[in-house]
């Protein structure tokens, strides 16, 4: 390991020969002894020009980094003040970030483009201390949601014709049943849509006719002396899931 390091940086235009083998003449015209004394010499320099000054030993997983002016040491926790690029449009690499626990990491995978935090139960794996989050498309949460102020509009389904079956994108919204004559909304089995058990899914008579909520193939809807009919117009109901094909059916209602 080489123990002279440079305190300045020389400077130098010669430049090592590439075309020479192991029986030439070292004599030869262009390939003098003492010329590539001179020529191994100023790559030196160069690579004294190239690396800088000081001292480091290198180890494992550390990077060469510049330090300063003409100085660079090796780092295992550098700090890039410019831009960092992974891989080129079209075609990316994998970021895997290990945390201290075993088996706990945030790993960017570029063939599936997502982002994956596995962290610990109980532990906050991402925190926005300042700022917001914007999300163009859904957002799928299986544990609870804790929010200090949770503002979200209604999504409304607007049905104006005299016969429905729920869909499950019905799943949370408003559904309007706006028609004159009398109506009737299906609710379809788990087995052609396989609501989550707590789903709600909230029905308003808009029209004047009556407006009838039918139990697809084995589903069962309980309600209040059995009516399954919402009160006349501009009343509602709610259908909640309560078991695979089992609804509530709660609200204003009538035979």
């Amino acid at each position: 390991m080489a123990t002279a390091y440079p305190g300045a940086l020389d400077a130098t235009n010669n430049q090592l020969r590439t075309d020479i083998g192991p029986t030439d003449d070292l004599d030869a015209s262009g390939k003098e002894h003492d010329e590539q004394h001179v020529n191994v010499n100023g790559a030196v320099v160069e690579l004294e020009t190239k690396l800088g000054t000081g001292a480091s030993t290198a180890t494992s997983g550390a990077v060469m980094m510049g330090t300063g002016s003409g100085t660079s040491a090796w780092d295992t926790s550098p700090t890039i003040l410019g831009a960092l690029t992974v891989g080129a449009d079209g075609s990316g690499h994998d970021v895997t970030f290990h945390s201290d626990t075993a088996g706990d990491a945030m790993v960017w995978d570029s063939s599936a483009e997502s982002l994956t935090i596995t962290g610990t139960n109980g532990q906050t794996a991402l925190a926005v201390a300042d700022g917001n989050v914007t999300m163009a498309d859904d957002l799928t949460v299986t544990g609870a949601v804790t929010a200090g102020s949770l503002v979200a509009p209604l999504a409304i389904n607007a049905q104006t014709g005299t016969t429905y079956t729920f869909v499950a994108a019905d799943a949370g919204k408003l559904v309007t049943a706006s028609n004159g004559s009398a109506q009737t909304y299906t609710v379809p089995p788990n087995s052609s849509v396989a609501y989550d058990t707590g789903t709600t899914i909230t029905i308003i008579g808009i029209g004047a006719g009556k407006v009838t909520l039918a139990q697809g193939s084995g589903v069962t809807i309980n309600s209040k002396d059995s009516e399954k009919a919402i009160d006349g117009q501009h009343a509602s109901v709610t259908l909640i899931k309560t078991a695979t094909d089992t609804w509530q059916l709660v609200g204003a209602l009538q035979a």
